[in-house]
């Protein structure tokens, strides 16, 4: 079994993915703009509280490309991806219960005059496991003074950078690490993924396995 690192694809994408903007047209710099954020390692592996759901759905998402050429993964926020109702399904059928959706209803495709709700939901992915080894891998930590707390990602480039522990796999298709918050899948699932109709957007990168 193969695992693969799971990212947006710059070249299937055309524009880079997708942004999720504060809600009542507000700019993200205004003092009391509400901005949604979330990451394991800062926030710890869990599914969104209903506070972060709320601010979720109201936000704007506003997805850089045009409605003639959708993606199935319009974009991926640490594990949280905004994904077609068609990604969501396969997801679903193939790890059942292993996720949180979130119904959007303010998307707006690029240069859109209107938003187009119901093509797209957010889906975070609630299963967790210690995927990557920390020490052999490729990691960027950076502190955050104002929440006093250590921001950990993946920032790998190549396979020999992606260290992971095979043993994960073992009964999963598609899953989050629990610190880094980076998504992981299987050969069985990427090749099914492939096989939606249109275009997925999405890169699956090699590891290096142990």
């Amino acid at each position: 079994m193969t695992i693969f690192r799971v990212d947006v694809s710059l070249v299937a994408a055309h524009h880079i993915g997708a942004h999720i903007w504060p809600p009542d047209g507000k700019d993200p710099g205004d003092e009391d703009a509400e901005l949604f954020s979330f990451s394991p390692s800062l926030n710890g592996p869990r599914a969104l509280n209903d506070a972060e759901v709320s601010l979720l759905q109201r936000s704007r998402i506003e997805l850089m490309q045009t409605p003639a050429r959708p993606l199935h993964s319009a974009g991926i926020h640490k594990n949280l991806m905004i994904v077609s109702t068609e990604f969501a399904a396969l997801a679903e059928v193939m790890a059942p219960g292993r996720h949180q959706f979130v119904p959007l209803s303010d998307v707006w495709f690029q240069k859109a005059r209107e938003p187009s709700p119901g093509r797209y939901l957010a889906a975070l992915i609630m299963d967790y496991a210690p995927t990557v080894d920390l020490e052999k891998s490729r990691i960027m930590r950076t502190y955050l003074p104002h929440l006093d707390k250590t921001s950990i990602r993946l920032s790998a480039t190549y396979p020999l950078q992606r260290v992971v522990h095979a043993a994960t796999a073992t009964g999963r298709s598609l899953w989050a690490d629990e610190v880094t918050g980076t998504i992981f899948c299987t050969d069985d699932f990427k090749h099914r993924a492939e096989a939606l109709g249109g275009t997925l957007g999405l890169d699956f990168g090699l590891c290096t396995e142990i």
